[in-house]
């Protein structure tokens, strides 16, 4: 989206619609839901021609909750479109299932599904409901976009023609060499690194294998926590929370080690990771379950198998050196976002010229 604005087109992204109801009284779950209501920002310019709308969190729980949710959004959407003076024609860009009944109803001139994750597939949703308004977006969006090739299967069984552009990476950013963070000081070397929200997509047993094999060593996991980690506590297992993007490539290029560590089910075997190309970019040895999407790039990573983590760790460790991190970035030097977004722009301005 920052390079749809830097290329002329205003961007009004509306982020945060919740997809899950409160799932309990766990600890997890409180964090979240305070978390949701503190992040309560309204509209706000990121940079020039890139709003971002952060609506109201109202879940959609049952039939008056979503008649609500969609009933709320509409509205904040359309009072920023004015508050903004957007032109038209309008394209609506749908990454979220739950955001289906705004279809036509925001003054938009044409409609793209941009399909990323099986969210019908995430804890404590409705399930049903995800797969309808994933079925009414796929017949009745103009374009279809898929991020990873199981998920064009899902779409095509939906009737839709969808184009599958893989994601990108900035890869000046995490090449270039970065100051160690201060929150790893003291931390016992090596470092095995985790990046990004812990979830009940994380494989914890492998991370608690890894840790468990260590005779020396720290297993840095960086991210939100969304789910329980009792299954985590261990001496070499360390959390340092939820770090900005910014920071990012400095803890990937400290890391000795990069994880990539899914379990295997429906919802991962759509996922195509970006922290992978990432930590690729940062130079780093990676070790990542085998999937789908990670297969490609087994001439660059440790992929997992046999569920052996912790010999794939060992070895990804010891058969580093200058020319392999060389390998790792040339591997997705052409993989930009720059180029990820002249092919999606490609097949979204067209859309302009339609007749309704």
């Amino acid at each position: 989206m920052r390079r749809f604005a830097a290329s002329g087109w205003d961007v009004l992204w509306v982020e945060a619609v919740a997809m899950r109801s409160v799932a309990g009284a766990g600890r997890a779950e409180l964090r979240r839901v305070r978390a949701k209501l503190r992040s309560l920002g309204g509209l706000r310019c990121v940079e020039e021609r890139l709003h971002v709308l952060r609506p109201l969190p109202i879940p959609p729980a049952g039939r008056a909750g979503r008649a609500m949710q969609t009933r709320v959004l509409r509205r904040q959407v359309m009072h920023s479109v004015r508050q903004l003076d957007l032109g038209l024609p309008a394209i609506t860009w749908f990454s979220v299932p739950v955001a289906a009944p705004l279809r036509g109803r925001v003054g938009d001139h044409a409609s793209v599904l941009y399909y990323q994750d099986r969210y019908d597939e995430f804890s404590h949703v409705d399930r049903s409901y995800l797969r309808q308004c994933l079925r009414s977006l796929a017949g009745g969006c103009d374009l279809a976009i898929a991020s990873a090739e199981e998920l064009a299967d899902d779409l095509r069984a939906l009737g839709a023609n969808p184009v599958v552009v893989s994601h990108g990476v900035d890869v000046d950013r995490f090449s270039q060499p970065a100051p160690s963070p201060p929150q790893l000081e003291g931390f016992e070397r090596p470092l095995i690194g985790c990046v990004g929200l812990i979830d009940d997509h994380l494989d914890m047993a492998a991370i608690r294998a890894v840790a468990g094999s260590m005779g020396r060593g720290t297993v840095v996991l960086v991210g939100d926590t969304n789910t329980g980690v009792a299954s985590l506590g261990h001496p070499r297992i360390r959390f340092v929370g939820r770090r900005p993007y910014a920071e990012m490539p400095a803890f990937m290029q400290a890391f000795d080690v990069c994880l990539v560590p899914f379990v295997h089910n429906r919802l991962t075997a759509g996922v195509n990771p970006i922290k992978l190309r990432e930590y690729l970019a940062a130079g780093r040895p990676t070790v990542a379950t085998a999937l789908p999407e990670t297969e490609p790039y087994g001439d660059v990573v440790e992929l997992v198998r046999d569920g052996d983590w912790p010999a794939a760790v060992a070895r990804a460790v010891m058969e580093d050196d200058e020319r392999r991190r060389a390998q790792r970035r040339a591997r997705v030097a052409g993989e930009s976002w720059d180029v990820t977004f002249d092919r999606v722009e490609g097949l979204v301005s067209p859309l302009l010229q339609r007749d309704r």
